[in-house]
């Protein structure tokens, strides 16, 4: 089994440090290791602190509740992307404006931003999409420093840690971190804010403080993830083995669904407002401890889907995507529906990110304010997106490129 969604992150050793952390009871709330994943968080980003949450949609709206904004603020999100980044801000009685995105890095058309802010704009994410840097992110900043706004930079696909060892932060900035399980460093759920203002680390760092941690039984779930999602996987092609290991622990409720079904809904759900245990730190150090060695694989998959799938690119490949740091490879491709099942028929299940301007899909637009046809070149990308795993061997992706071409 290949697939983008379902554990790219996951080997035997997330499996097997998993395992041994479910038995080591005493470790799950505190210890050693959650000190050790903020330390290495936080030489990633120069001069600045970060505080930790149980995910990084439950960081962003308190992030955004910890800016004190009068009601009904505007906030500027691309009209790319996901219930994650909107339901927090309409959770937050705020407003979310949508502006289009530019087809290179899938991030802020600067002209459609620029446009989209009134006298009631007061915040705008910038998403780091499929962790690329925006095209016009130091136009993004500039602009907010003129209209006196702050900027959430989103890095929940991934961040290249070489960029931002050379980035100095203001006081009108953060950056919010995604630990979850389709992310690019996966304790299966977790999140973190980073910031080097010192006032506003003060205000997050006691709201942390304030916050329980996850029950048992939620964290018992997360640490049978791995293991499970690994078994799943490796047996998942020999006589539908993991398929059906998959359905029966999923009927069981042994695993907890990335997105609750209040959130498909449409509503934010404050059920993630928790600490973050240091149970998710054990299995977060595993990642980080070979994230170089994840990143260099990474970057090899990329080219090689750069070199072999150029022509069916519509726009040009480039520097854009030899600086991708995620678990997806976007590629636009005209005939998607009839490739994605083709390639469903191999047991290989390919990501579309994002298949509406808010995804997930079942989700009803009019729910978080979104008109169709307010972002026209997102909308078009929406129907020819899909998303290519960068984890795997060079022969599961020449597998992959051979359906594809």
């Amino acid at each position: 089994m290949i697939s983008t969604d379902f554990a790219p992150n996951e080997f035997r050793d997330d499996a097997l440090a998993s395992l041994i952390t479910l038995f080591s009871i005493q470790l799950w709330k505190r210890g050693n290791e959650l000190n050790l994943v903020i330390n290495k968080i936080e030489t990633y980003f120069p001069g600045t602190k970060s505080t930790f949450f149980l995910s990084g949609r439950s960081a962003l709206s308190i992030l955004l509740a910890t800016l004190k904004l009068p009601p009904d603020s505007e906030v500027i999100v691309q009209g790319f992307t996901c219930e994650a980044v909107v339901l927090p801000i309409i959770h937050n009685k705020l407003k979310p404006v949508y502006a289009d995105i530019e087809g290179e890095t899938y991030s802020f058309d600067i002209d459609d931003l620029e446009r989209k802010i009134s006298n009631n704009t007061h915040v705008i994410i910038l998403q780091h999409t499929f962790g690329i840097v925006p095209l016009y992110r130091n136009k993004v900043l500039q602009l907010a420093t003129q209209k006196n706004l702050f900027v959430i930079e989103d890095l929940a696909h991934g961040f290249d840690p070489a960029f931002w060892q050379k980035q100095v932060l203001g006081d009108n900035q953060a950056l919010t971190l995604s630990f979850g399980r389709s992310k690019a460093l996966s304790s299966v759920f977790g999140g973190a804010l980073i910031t080097a203002d010192k006032e506003l680390l003060l205000k997050l760092k006691q709201i942390e403080a304030a916050l329980d941690f996850p029950s048992s039984t939620f964290l018992i779930k997360i640490l049978c993830y791995k293991p499970l999602s690994v078994l799943i996987k490796s047996t998942y092609n020999y006589l539908f083995i993991g398929k059906f290991i998959h359905k029966i622990i999923t009927i069981m409720g042994l695993m907890t669904a990335e997105i609750s079904q209040i959130e498909k809904g449409g509503k934010y759900d404050p059920y993630l407002e928790k600490k973050y245990p240091n149970a998710l730190a054990k299995l977060l150090l595993i990642q980080l401890n070979k994230f170089d060695e994840t990143l260099s694989h990474r970057g090899i998959i990329n080219t090689l889907y750069e070199k072999t799938l150029h022509a069916t690119l519509r726009q040009s490949s480039g520097q854009a995507r030899s600086a991708l740091y995620a678990t997806r490879f976007p590629l636009l491709i005209k005939n998607k529906i009839a490739v994605l099942k083709r390639l469903s028929a191999q047991n290989i299940f390919l990501g579309d990110w994002y298949s509406q301007p808010v995804a997930p899909k079942e989700l009803r637009l009019e729910r978080v304010g979104y008109t169709m046809g307010s972002c026209p070149v997102a909308e078009q990308i929406n129907k020819e997106i899909i998303n290519l795993p960068t984890l795997i061997s060079i022969k599961d992706a020449q597998k992959i490129i051979k359906v594809i071409s």
